[in-house]
């Protein structure tokens, strides 16, 4: 079904506030969940709103703790998340990171002790936005083995890169280390559709179109060694080198009791002013003619760029509406109605 943009934001901060999370932030929360579904992400939008609360019903996530940041060197910040929504504390970060790259030319800020920060692309055009080029990752549960073992214990640690481009479209890749991000394989299960071979394993090792048997077992890097490496990497960024858990350390936002996630995050800014902003521009879009203007493959109509047709979406489902399967409405409607709120009604 459609839904408007505004009506599922006030569904959300209803809910958040329902397990006291203060205004604020469950404002921040809801604007980073409405962006994803915005851009056809219902795998980091809607998608996650059972889960989050449950964590937070459960006390795994502190939903009234704020984030604040812990100190500041010069062009270098660290952020506590103190294990409220990880989407505060990933736009608190976004702000100090930006703040700190027009100061200093470059800037850098890690977060500890988050939770689930929703989709990196988010963030990384709002760096872009401020004339900056970016990079942010995050570090996830560990459901992805190391090359050449069979056991999990990386996440599928998702890694994005933003810059700003002459036009209006912002440049920016998105993408899990994983062949594919798990909240697909989360969606699929929901709707009940199997999943294509390749993206995931079953708990024995063996290859799995079945969405329920996938996330019962592991998935698969992207590119085999490659996708291995840089889930390391996101994960050194994001839990080593912040000083929040890492690798099968890090507990689930479903996991047992009232373990937390003490998930991490990283990111950094470049200013573009230091290169000369004027020739970054020309030279911007004197690249992105050249790989527009590529000869086309047979059956494609035209080249887009990274974060071009996510964008489209966006648009088009800012006048028409988000459209959201009803197997998710149901599930947004049960939360309601254990929270005592009133249930979600198309706008």
């Amino acid at each position: 079904m459609r839904i408007k943009a505004n009506t599922l934001r006030e569904f959300y901060v209803t809910l958040l506030q329902a397990v006291n999370t203060p205004p604020e932030e469950a404002g921040i929360t809801a604007d980073a969940l409405i962006d994803a579904d915005l851009h056809g992400l219902e795998t980091h939008g809607a998608l996650r709103i059972p889960s989050y609360i449950k964590a937070a019903k459960a006390g795994r996530l502190e939903a009234s703790n704020p984030p604040f940041i812990e100190w500041n060197k010069k062009a270098v910040s660290l952020v506590d998340g103190n294990n409220g929504w990880g989407q505060p504390g990933a736009v608190m970060a976004v702000r100090e990171v930006i703040n700190n790259a027009k100061l200093h030319g470059v800037g850098a800020v890690a977060i500890k002790n988050t939770n689930h920060i929703g989709a990196c692309g988010y963030y990384a055009r709002m760096i872009a936005e401020n004339g900056l080029a970016g990079f942010v990752t995050t570090n996830s549960s560990p459901n992805m083995p190391p090359w050449g073992g069979r056991e999990p214990v990386l996440g599928t640690n998702p890694i994005c890169f933003s810059a700003p481009s002459p036009g209006e479209n912002i440049v920016v890749v998105d993408m899990a280390t994983s062949v594919v991000a798990k909240g697909k394989i989360l969606l699929a299960a929901e709707k009940g559709e199997s999943i294509p071979e390749g993206w995931a394993l079953d708990k024995d090792g063996y290859t799995t179109t079945d969405p329920k048997a996938a996330l019962g077992g592991y998935l698969l890097p992207v590119g085999g060694p490659k996708g291995y490496g840089l889930a390391l990497f996101a994960d050194i960024f994001s839990g080593v080198l912040s000083g929040a858990n890492f690798g099968n350390k890090i507990c689930g936002m479903l996991g047992k009791g009232t373990d937390r996630a003490g998930v991490g995050a990283f990111m950094w800014a470049i200013d573009i002013e230091l290169f000369g902003a004027e020739g970054f521009y020309e030279r911007m879009e004197e690249l992105i003619s050249m790989v527009t203007g590529a000869k086309l493959a047979d059956g494609i109509q035209r080249i887009y760029l990274p974060g071009e047709i996510e964008k489209q979406t966006a648009d088009e489902r800012s006048l028409n509406g988000i459209l959201i399967s009803t197997s998710i409405v149901k599930n947004l409607n049960t939360v309601a109605q254990e929270l005592g709120v009133s249930p979600l009604i198309e706008g």
